[in-house]
């Protein structure tokens, strides 16, 4: 079976998905190799993911509702929000920058997530399937992955940098949204229903766009302020 067109036009969709967040940042765009290094970064984010998975599979099947709706979500957007913020918080001097870096991490996690599904189902499914089941996921997975992480980033970003929480607290609350998002749009995966997935995903995609257009809103309030302390 030949896999390299699947690979390929994964690769294709995620590489357009990336050029888009660099693009997005229209007043002051981030240096692009650094946005590749979020991007290779969520690779790492999977192998943390894994094995916090499955450590919990030694007690719990896999292959639970409990495992998927609350267990993965949990361990993948852990490692994902992680990486973001330790590695570039410092880099987050604009309040989209965390949708940005967020995004780009997710969307490394979502593309190694995606390889990885297709070499697991060539061994039990038709081509023709496992072609469907490869553009299903880039259609709903990756998009779902990237507004979860892309909100627990900006929430982040919002409790660390305006509200003045500590690093921990920040990482801690930040996770919960993202995995509320991530076990929802799991929870409905597993119905195995596309009207409600494209529902779903359709949400989440607008909702990235509000919180895109609030941050931007919040950037003129938030130099305000800082220059006010200043003085």
């Amino acid at each position: 079976m030949d896999l390299l067109p699947l690979f390929v036009i994964t690769a294709i969709y995620v590489a357009i998905l990336l050029i888009v967040l660099w693009y997005s940042d229209i007043e002051r765009m981030e240096v692009f190799t650094k946005l590749l290094v979020a991007f290779a970064l969520g690779f790492a984010a999977v192998i943390v993911a894994i094995s916090i998975e499955s450590t919990f599979a030694l007690f719990i099947p896999a292959a639970s509702g409990f495992m998927i709706v609350v267990v993965a979500p949990i361990a993948e957007e852990l490692s994902k929000i992680d990486f973001t913020a330790r590695t570039f918080y410092s880099e987050m001097d604009e309040p989209e920058d965390s949708l940005i870096y967020g995004g780009c991490l997710a969307l490394g996690f979502g593309f190694l997530e995606n390889i990885l599904y297709i070499i697991k189902y060539s061994y039990e499914l038709p081509y023709v399937q496992l072609a469907d089941l490869t553009v299903a996921r880039m259609i709903y997975s990756i998009p779902a992955h990237l507004t979860a992480t892309m909100i627990g980033a900006a929430t982040y970003w919002y409790l660390r940098k305006i509200n003045g929480a500590d690093e921990l607290e920040s990482f801690l609350a930040s996770v919960i949204p993202a995995a509320l998002l991530h076990g929802l749009y799991n929870a409905i995966a597993m119905t195995g229903n596309l009207f409600l997935l494209t529902i779903i995903v359709t949400v989440y995609v607008i909702s990235i766009m509000v919180i895109w257009y609030m941050l931007r809103e919040l950037k003129p309030t938030y130099l305000l302020t800082l220059t006010t302390k200043i003085k």
